[in-house]
């Protein structure tokens, strides 16, 4: 990336309707914020930089007191790009309205935030150009043409949190703060927080097993480890969260496909498959832990299915196109209904890659069957 070309893809959130202004929801303080001109380019750039790059170590709007002006007492950086222990500030980064030049002022402005957060680099950006400036080492700021940490070949945070490695309730409680699941720390959400600690066991867990793995029809061919998402769904609502990314494929088609566990109120959780596409990014589907996983004591596993309900789609159709998929053997009958098994995840204890990956290659393959009937149906 260099300040002569624009990197940031064509990028704008949707908007409710408000006065004074519109609003927005920022996809990483997660509330609705003024849909501003500058709030908008910073969006812009968060999107590039949880998406595109990966670096989901970051914060918006520290404050920092200033001495030396009678005249303001605090300033507020745009975007503050963090190391992997987040304690340090790696890049500032200041945004601007589509229609404000990049003059030496906004330069200064940039500037007297850097030597505020101790940063070394910083990226100005009004959305269509870009300026970069590094710290030299006679103290002095200088125009570059790029800047590593934001560059192609830098690796920034990967923001994988660890899995704990060991069980404690201590330990599982950082952790489950940690990935935004805190409410399942409640004694009351047991069942609940052990299934999320034995999905999460095996998904973020699953660089080190070896793929690509094929099963009945689906192929798992890659995974490329844990980000943020910003993923919609039918009734018009949106989840930023982290999930594990995987590549999948069935008779020809490959799909960008996301695995998470997010929180359905305080009482329940869901677990979410989003589907990246070229144009748009929506949840396959969020299945309702309470209603469609059942723990079977004897096996010491949950079996988990599913009804084929599915926005403007009857369930007969989602159905019918398993069985096109030539997956009816998942179909069963039960109290005069029929539901679709996509099978077992062992308990916390005992889940593994080997013992679980049946299960979550059925999970994938039913959520591309379910984006395939969604784009076939379309108008």
């Amino acid at each position: 990336m260099t300040a002569n070309e624009n990197f940031l893809p064509k990028f704008r959130l949707p908007e409710t309707q408000a006065k004074p202004r519109n609003k927005l929801r920022c996809q990483v303080r997660g509330y609705d914020v003024p849909a501003i001109p500058e709030e908008r380019v910073r969006q812009r750039v968060l999107h590039w930089l949880l998406n595109h790059k990966r670096w989901t170590k970051l914060r918006l709007e520290k404050a920092y007191r200033w001495e030396s002006d009678v005249n303001k007492s605090h300033i507020r950086t745009d975007i503050e790009l963090l190391d992997e222990t987040e304690n340090n500030v790696v890049v500032v980064v200041e945004c601007k309205h589509e229609e404000v030049p990049l003059s030496k002022a906004v330069e200064d402005q940039a500037v007297e935030y850097a030597i505020k957060s101790k940063a070394k680099h910083i990226w100005i950006t009004n959305g269509e150009e870009h300026k970069f400036l590094d710290l030299g080492k006679n103290g002095r700021w200088k125009a570059v043409r790029s800047i590593a940490p934001i560059g192609e070949q830098y690796d920034p945070p990967t923001g994988l949190i660890a899995y704990p490695n060991r069980l404690a309730s201590g330990d599982v409680a950082q952790y489950l703060d940690k990935v935004d699941l805190k409410p399942l720390n409640d004694p009351a959400m047991g069942q609940e927080r052990e299934f999320t600690l034995a999905l999460y066991k095996v998904i973020f867990s699953a660089l080190e097993e070896k793929l690509p793995y094929t099963y009945d029809g689906v192929h798992l061919l890659e995974y490329l480890g844990v980000a943020f998402h910003q993923f919609s769904n039918r009734s018009g609502g949106v989840y930023f969260m982290r999930y594990a990314d995987f590549v999948a494929a069935t008779r020809g088609r490959v799909e960008a496909m996301s695995v998470a566990i997010s929180m359905w109120g305080d009482q329940s959780i869901r677990l979410c498959v989003g589907v990246s596409k070229a144009n748009r990014k929506h949840h396959a589907l969020q299945l309702d832990f309470a209603k469609n996983c059942e723990w079977n004591d004897k096996r010491r596993c949950w079996d988990v299915y599913h009804d084929g309900a599915m926005s403007q789609v009857k369930s007969e159709v989602v159905l019918e196109a398993v069985r096109e998929a030539g997956c009816g053997h998942w179909i069963y009958q039960y109290d005069d209904k029929e539901w679709v098994y996509l099978g077992e995840l062992p308990g916390v204890q005992s889940a593994t890659w080997k013992k679980s990956r049946k299960f979550l290659a059925n999970l994938l393959h039913y959520c591309i069957i379910r984006t395939n009937l969604r784009e076939a149906r379309k108008p």
